[in-house]
């Protein structure tokens, strides 16, 4: 799990590094209006880049475990059930996020031909965002997998010594 640690630095990294970026591009369009001067092109970097700072940003709350699920469900079945549960869960958001990043790969290569009005930019890269996204998305998938699949078991030991302990 080394390598995927380093991965998730890397992710934590550019979503901060674009953050960043957005929060200083929007700042200076804030200041630029004050002065009754408008900068289109900072509205379309800024688009941009929010789009980006999602997809990348997707990532990190995947591999936390934190996107919708069935939670309810997962958290009342214990042991072997779970770990059945738990799994069909994972593999239909792998399905699903493999096929977005199979049709959006498609749709970007599509578009890459188009360039955005105001800064010509290859919108084949803005929409690009989207494939690359979910693609961390799975390889956070998977890490969150394996990590609480790892995990659950002590979970389930030590609420039972608590209900053990309450007990005596």
């Amino acid at each position: 799990m080394k390598a995927y640690d380093v991965i998730q630095k890397i992710i934590h990294t550019i979503v901060f590094i674009l953050f960043a970026f957005l929060t200083t591009i929007v700042l200076i369009q804030i200041i630029c209006r004050l002065f009754h001067i408008s900068q289109t092109w900072i509205d379309e970097i800024s688009k941009f880049t929010f789009v980006w700072l999602t997809y990348i940003g997707g990532c990190i709350t995947v591999s936390r475990g934190m996107n919708i699920t069935f939670d309810l469900i997962l958290e009342g079945a214990k042991g072997k059930k779970f770990t059945v549960l738990f799994t069909a869960v994972n593999i239909i958001c792998l399905i699903f996020s493999v096929t977005v990043v199979v049709l959006t790969t498609q749709s970007a290569w599509l578009n890459r031909i188009q360039k955005s009005p105001m800064t010509g930019l290859n919108m084949g890269l803005v929409n690009a965002a989207i494939p690359i996204g979910f693609f961390l998305m799975i390889f956070g998938q998977v890490g969150y997998w394996r990590r609480r699949l790892k995990e659950r078991p002590e979970e389930e030991a030590r609420e039972l010594a608590e209900k053990e302990g309450n007990r005596s």
